[in-house]
Formats: structure tokens, sequence, C-alpha cells
């Protein structure tokens, strides 16, 4: 079973504490009624650490959790059935650097709760907007031109051109699936995203922080807060 030391930035790794438990699943699934939640094992889903210390590197870290997994109440999750988002853009908000900083300002306790993740505030997605050619950028990994060309889209506070939202929702791929090929040497490195990673995840936050209306100083002085709350 996976409990919330399991989830870490983009990928489901084996827990880094506690001893492995595993799950009679015919015994489980007896007598329960087909649609309720014991058989959310069947659905892809975006897994959310319950409780992450307020000292803790990140609040938010969200993962994939595959098809057939079953998860302890240390793990909260959202199926894409139950989702609004494409589930890659929504694991792309969760791990985003304005949604920490928001979530940090308003928490109090390690306990993420469900009401606390459902007041997340995410921008209205809008079919308005030129449609541009990102792709060959992405392709060509150069990220700073795939920042700018985004960023350029987002003139409205609020909202998210379709077109921004299909290019973090294929950067968020690209993450997952670097991270889920990624071997860690060590414990510590579960706070970092690998060296492949990160220069994406560093775009997806610059077009979110302009997507929400604030400006390139507002970025630099959120980022250099949340460095100060850990």
């Amino acid at each position: 079973m996976l409990r919330g030391a399991s989830i870490t930035l983009y990928a489901t790794r084996p827990a880094s504490q506690g001893e492995d438990l595993y799950l009679n699943v015919e015994k489980f699934l007896k007598n329960k009624k087909d649609g309720s939640k014991a058989f959310d094992h069947k659905f892809r889903r975006i897994g959310l650490q319950r409780k992450a210390p307020q000292n803790n590197f990140r609040r938010l870290i969200a993962a994939p959790i595959p098809k057939g997994r079953f998860c302890f109440e240390s793990i909260n999750y959202c199926t894409g059935e139950n989702s609004q988002l494409d589930l890659d853009l929504l694991i792309a908000f969760l791990n985003s650097g304005v949604l920490e900083w928001y979530f940090r300002t308003s928490s109090t306790n390690a306990q993420i709760n469900e009401y606390q993740f459902n007041i997340l505030p995410v921008p209205t997605i809008t079919d308005q907007g030129p449609t541009v050619e990102w792709q060959v950028y992405l392709r060509k990994g150069k990220w700073n031109e795939v920042a700018d060309l985004l960023r350029s889209l987002c003139t409205l506070p609020g909202t998210l051109p379709a077109t921004v939202a299909k290019a973090l929702t294929e950067m968020s791929r690209q993450i997952q699936e670097i991270e889920a090929k990624r071997v860690l040497k060590n414990r510590s490195e579960r706070a970092q995203l690998a060296p492949e990673s990160q220069p994406i995840q560093d775009v997806i936050d610059a077009v979110l922080f302009r997507c929400y209306g604030l400006s390139e100083d507002d970025a630099k002085y959120i980022e250099k807060r949340l460095e100060e709350m850990l």
C-alpha cells in the first residue's frame, strides 16, 4: 500500500520510512458497493501528501498514482473522473511555487485537509487568445524561449489560455517521465527534482506567476519568502 512518504514531486516511490504493509484486496473489497471509494484503485489519480511539517522543504507534494494501487489515509487524492482539470495539468498546479506560497500563508499546522485542497485558487481556462507553436521550442529544450512565449500569452490575470494549459500539461508529463526513471541515491534527494526536471519546473512556475497576475518582481519576492519559510 502507498503511504504519504511514498509521494514525492511528480513520482511515487518506496516509502522513506516505516515498514511495508500489504492489503488483502479480496477481503477488503468484499461487500463493498460498486462506485464506492473502495474501487478508486481502478482509476488513475493524483495523490497529495496529507501531512507535511511546516518546516518541510514543501507543504504541497503531488504525484500520479497508477491504477491498481491502494492508499493509506496519509494520502489525499483526486481521480480523473472527479477532476475538472486534466490530471497532468492539476499536478503542475499542485507542485508549483505560487500555490506552495499560497498554502503556506494560510496553513497553521502539518495537516493538509481536503477543504484546503478544494479552495486552492485555479485560473479559468479560456479558448480566447492566439494559438502559437510552442512545441518546437519544447522539443529542443529551449526553456527560456518557452517561458517567454507562454508568458506573453497570459495577458488577463486569473485566466489561462488553452494553448498555455496544453503546454503546461505536456511539461508536467515530461517531468513525470524523468522523475519516474530517476534512481535516488539518498533520502535527501527526495527534496529536489532531477537536474533535467528543474528547468522545466522553472518554466511552469514562471508562467503560472504571470497567469496569476504577478510580476517578475513579485515572483522573486515569493521565491525568496519560500526559502525563508523553511
